[in-house]
């Protein structure tokens, strides 16, 4: 398998969407991953539609836009996981001056 120009446009697009995904869930910002997730639904039904000649409600189009919902959460809750994780890190640390 070739990695052909379109096919690396797709997974660069990917890539930075599911990044997008990720730091709202590290910065936990809901509002901001509504957009992110609204924004890939868009660009995967686009691509579904016009790039792949799918129709919108047919039952492989709406799997894959079930998929784009669940790389999302995914990628929302790792990003959540990590800011968590850090956050508690951070606030038990202990400085040289409190010992």
């Amino acid at each position: 398998m070739t990695l052909t120009p379109t096919l690396a446009a797709l997974l660069t697009v990917f890539a930075v969407w599911l990044v997008a995904c990720i730091w709202a869930g590290f910065r936990t910002r809901f509002l901001l991953f509504l957009l992110v997730l609204s924004i890939g639904l868009a660009l995967n039904a686009m691509w579904m539609v016009f790039g792949l000649d799918a129709r919108v409600l047919e039952p492989h189009a709406l799997f894959a836009q079930v998929l784009v919902v669940l790389y999302a959460v995914g990628g929302f809750a790792l990003g959540w996981v990590a800011g968590r994780l850090l956050h508690r890190w951070r606030d038990g640390r202990v400085d040289k001056d409190d010992a």
